[in-house]
């Protein structure tokens, strides 16, 4: 409760034109929103971008955002990002041809210690391919995906940063996750995934 009344104090003060406030609420907010960015723009700089389009957004539409039990900041800048990824995804369809290695903003962290790599090679072919089934995906099936498997969200809260039904959403990320499993299913010969 105390996050709370600190943030919505921040949101008064930032209404009131006061700039150190804002940037307050954009550092607490910064890495959740570059991350979601960075999944889906698949390079850094498309992610700084989405990343600032969101807080300028944010910045304009402050006055229209309303402080409730039921809101928060943060579920509103997501909205903000998924939007702002989607639409730069819509302007710059030459994104399918970059790749970044992103193994360090991964959950896949490896131990320095045991460091193979065979093993990130591996990984890292794994990742280029479900981002390439990815990108076959309708822009609304990737950032399910996208906020689900890597952002670890859950399906109510993909509903409300995405305003759409629960049910919508397990239907585009099954159908999402069909396209991974049957891409995969593909490469591997019959006999190696028999049980």
């Amino acid at each position: 409760m105390c996050k709370e009344m600190e943030e919505n104090a921040l949101i008064q003060s930032a209404r009131q034109g006061n700039m150190e406030a804002f940037r307050q609420l954009f550092d607490e907010n910064r890495q959740r929103i570059f991350g979601v960015a960075f999944r889906y723009a698949k390079n850094v700089e498309d992610a700084e971008d989405i990343l600032q389009d969101t807080f300028i957004k944010a910045y304009q539409g402050l006055e229209k955002f309303k402080v409730t039990e039921d809101t928060s900041f943060s579920a509103w800048l997501y909205r903000i990002s998924i939007n702002s990824s989607i639409d730069l995804m819509r302007k710059n369809r030459k994104m399918r041809d970059k790749y970044f290695d992103n193994e360090n903003l991964d959950n896949l962290s490896s131990n320095d210690e045991n460091h193979d790599p065979e093993h990130s090679e591996r990984i890292r072919e794994a990742r280029e391919k479900i981002d390439a089934v990815l990108d076959t995906l309708t822009s609304r099936q990737r950032m399910i995906f996208i906020l689900r498997h890597y952002q670890h969200l859950s399906t109510r809260e993909i509903s409300e940063y995405m305003s759409c039904s629960q049910g919508s959403v397990k239907k585009q990320l099954f159908r999402a996750v069909s396209a991974v499993k049957t891409h995969f299913k593909n490469l591997i010969p019959e006999k190696s995934y028999e049980m």
